[in-house]
């Protein structure tokens, strides 16, 4: 199943031990449906940002069970960079070899030279919003609409609702 291997020895896991690439999370949706598997073994370091969370979209819809080893077929257990997508999708996470993360860069070497500085600081920044919005509880649904477009986004009534925004009398009375 592309970078995904099933084995008889364990009928109810898959193992993903390979760089993320392309189709990756096809494959994926295929074995899953070819073999009853509630578990994901993982060992890798990264690859794909749009698979990794292709697949993480999956991992989660499905409620699978995500197992970074001590040890993998090539060394180290070690789930890095976009593999950290997939692990997080899982509330049961277990890990016993290395689990990683990183701010998403540009892999063309001339581009990054280019916006390396531009992209950490953006990135730094983006990291500190989130960190103080998650220390007031704004629901994570916030974060998609803050980032996701360049524009201003404006909340929509029902979203307004969600975020208990309303004005009561009291209050209105209060600072009158």
């Amino acid at each position: 199943y592309g970078s995904f291997l099933h084995s008889e020895t364990v009928p109810n896991a898959l193992f993903f031990f390979g760089d993320i690439q392309r189709n990756d999370s096809f494959e994926f949706r295929k074995a899953l449906r070819n073999h009853d598997v509630d578990l994901l073994v993982l060992s890798s370091p990264g690859g794909s940002v749009w698979e990794g969370l292709n697949m993480a979209g999956i991992i989660h819809d499905k409620e699978l069970n995500t197992y970074v080893p001590k040890k993998s077929v090539k060394g180290e257990g070690n789930c890095a960079s976009a593999c950290s997508f997939m692990l997080f999708a899982d509330e049961t996470r277990s890990v016993e070899g290395k689990l990683g993360v990183h701010q998403f860069l540009s892999t063309d070497s001339k581009k990054k030279e280019e916006i390396g500085s531009t992209q950490k600081t953006a990135q730094f920044a983006v990291s500190e919003i989130i960190g103080f919005l998650n220390e007031f509880e704004t629901p994570s649904w916030v974060f998609e609409r803050m980032f996701q477009q360049s524009d201003m986004y404006y909340f929509k009534e029902k979203e307004l609702v969600q975020l208990e925004t309303e004005v009561t009398d009291e209050l209105v009375a209060h600072y009158a």
